[in-house]
């Protein structure tokens, strides 16, 4: 149920953090892995260099998700090496402060360009393949507890999480007679270079406030990402995990 030999993965945002831990996990687990990263290439390679070991092949491809033409590559791209795409994981985003009254245009068209538009490119792109090839495929949109319940001074960053998950549900109803599923998976706080200067400042009062009163890593992210994408979870669509520590449960 966990082997993904044979089956080609593509995630977004995959040289750090989450991104990194799932790479990392589809390829140990057998799959061809493709990812994307813009600015740090010795991160993308070093993520790369993990993999060599195990049979899948493994894909770093430099790109800018919030630019349509330079996803349509890439997928098309991922599409001449591996053949075809099963699993597509909408990972990558950004998370920046922004009180809504300094908060610029270009502060929101940026968070929406790249958390929420490149959504919708890869989505595309990959279902478009998909149904040509009748592949009964799985796209994992990564949301997060804002989506849910807001978050303040980063009104841009839960708007745009809110819109994904109900992207999720809509796409779930729209792709399930063509066998494709779509699921969320909603972390809160996670350890990862996105959050972990605001973790080392407010850890402990960020811990007080969660259930189990400790932040999850990427790795305990990356698992329920697989477990949605394996054979367990075909019968689950429009779904959304919330892999937060209990978070999403408190205000």
């Amino acid at each position: 149920m966990f082997n993904f030999k044979n089956k080609s993965v593509l995630i977004t945002g995959g040289s750090r953090g989450i991104g990194a831990a799932t790479v990392q996990l589809f390829s140990d687990l057998g799959a061809n892995v493709a990812f994307n990263y813009l600015h740090n290439e010795a991160a993308a390679m070093a993520c790369k260099e993990k993999t060599d070991h195990n049979p899948g092949e493994t894909i770093v491809y430099r790109c800018d998700i919030s630019i349509h033409d330079q996803v349509q590559k890439f997928v098309q791209f991922v599409i001449e090496q591996f053949g075809r795409i099963d699993i597509l994981v909408n990972n990558a985003g950004i998370w920046k402060y922004g009180a809504i009254d300094i908060m610029t245009e270009d502060d929101w068209q940026e968070t929406l360009k790249i958390n929420l538009n490149s959504v919708f490119y890869f989505t595309q792109s990959v279902v478009v393949d998909m149904k040509a090839k009748n592949i009964r495929g799985k796209i994992i949109n990564i949301a997060s507890t804002a989506g849910q319940r807001g978050e303040a001074f980063h009104s841009h960053y839960a708007a745009s999480k809110g819109a994904i998950i109900s992207l999720t549900k809509s796409l779930a109803a729209e792709l399930g007679p063509s066998g494709i599923l779509v699921n969320c998976v909603a972390p809160g706080w996670v350890h990862t270079d996105m959050s972990e200067e605001a973790i080392k400042l407010e850890g402990d009062k960020i811990c007080d406030q969660i259930p189990l009163q400790r932040i999850p890593t990427a790795d305990e992210i990356a698992g329920p990402i697989v477990f949605l994408a394996s054979d367990w979870a075909s019968a689950i669509t429009g779904e959304i995990l919330n892999v937060n520590s209990g978070s999403v449960l408190c205000g």
